[in-house]
């Protein structure tokens, strides 16, 4: 018995290793700004990052066991620097990355009027002309969160837009 006790903790540092390489790779991550996953912003975000999976359990255990998510939504930190709005549209485009990118270089689209829809747009052909013509900055990137923020940008710095949307 005593052998065995001395063999488990060897074990766990085995399979602990690679865990922990990539949770010190998501930590950098998240400095970059890789957004989150499904578990919502918060230390977990940080810490696990905005890999799919089952990671996201101890992700969302960890911002519910430490109450840091509601913290960093009432402060803007923790990765949780979008609003609500913007998470969800995050997790809509995402999903539907491919026909999102169609519908934005065509400029219309059923996935366009429904981001129009998460960012509260009352006029979704105005933001669909809009994303159409900020599509490279939108775009840019492939992390889902980032091409949120920059939607949420192009919203902040058009006064025509802004005024159609209520963030």
């Amino acid at each position: 018995m005593s052998r065995f006790k001395s063999v488990v903790p060897a074990l766990l540092l085995v399979c602990a290793l690679p865990v922990m390489a990539q949770q010190k790779k998501a930590v950098v991550d998240q400095f970059s700004g890789a957004g989150y996953g499904l578990a919502g912003c918060g230390l977990g975000s940080i810490l696990f990052g905005p890999k799919p999976g089952m990671v996201q359990v101890p992700s969302a255990t960890t911002n519910g066991t430490y109450g840091n998510q509601t913290f960093g939504i009432s402060s803007g930190t923790s990765n949780c620097d979008i609003p609500r709005m913007g998470q969800t549209a995050a997790v809509y485009l995402e999903s539907n990355k491919e026909v999102v990118m169609k519908d934005a270089s065509r400029g219309e689209g059923e996935t366009l009027a429904n981001l129009a829809l998460l960012y509260n747009c009352k006029d979704t052909a105005l933001f669909s002309q809009k994303v159409q013509s900020n599509y490279r900055t939108i775009f840019g990137t492939t992390d889902s969160y980032e091409q949120s923020r920059q939607m949420l940008n192009t919203i902040k710095s058009d006064s025509e837009l802004s005024q159609a949307c209520k963030i």
